[in-house]
């Protein structure tokens, strides 16, 4: 029982954990569409500044609005495979996180079939027992005792199996 509230409890960290996720991608993506923009103002600056101006001002300005053009672009695919190892880390999570809830129902399944055979061995025990009392107070012996002994061992059994 407490594993499955701590697998509740991890599945809502989990749960957390990917709308930080979702947060953060949301966020990156705005930040690229906005890298995305600002490259192609100066993209058409560039273009603009290459048409109109002359000479070797204008030459080295295109280079620095060349190579900031490029430095946009690195630090865009960055972010893009940085947020897409995040993403991938996180389904990586919920896949290992759903195999763990499958081998948990499976567990609660074998522990409910177990406990249904120890209850029904108890059944057919008691029965024997009672059984045996009527035919033990039929013959006029009394054993009461020893089957009662045997009844409640068999109870306790049933309790300590039903706690597991």
């Amino acid at each position: 029982m407490s594993s499955l509230l701590s697998l509740q409890e991890e599945n809502r960290i989990l749960q957390q954990e990917l709308s930080r996720v979702e947060d953060l991608l949301a966020q990156s993506r705005a930040e690229r569409d906005e890298l995305a923009i600002k490259y192609n103002a100066i993209s058409e600056r560039l273009e603009q500044s290459l048409r109109t101006e002359a000479g070797e001002r204008e030459a080295a300005e295109s280079r620095s609005l060349a190579q900031h053009n490029i430095e946009l672009r690195r630090l865009l695919e960055e972010e893009q495979a940085a947020y897409k190892r995040k993403l991938q880390a996180y389904q990586e999570g919920q896949q290992r996180q759903a195999q763990l809830v499958q081998k948990l129902q499976a567990k609660v399944l074998q522990y409910k079939k177990k406990c249904g055979e120890v209850e029904q061995q108890l059944l057919e025990k008691a029965t024997e027992l009672e059984q045996e009392r009527l035919t033990l107070d039929a013959s006029g012996s009394q054993p009461e005792e020893e089957s009662s002994n045997e009844l409640e061992n068999a109870l306790i059994r049933l309790e300590e199996e039903q706690q597991r």
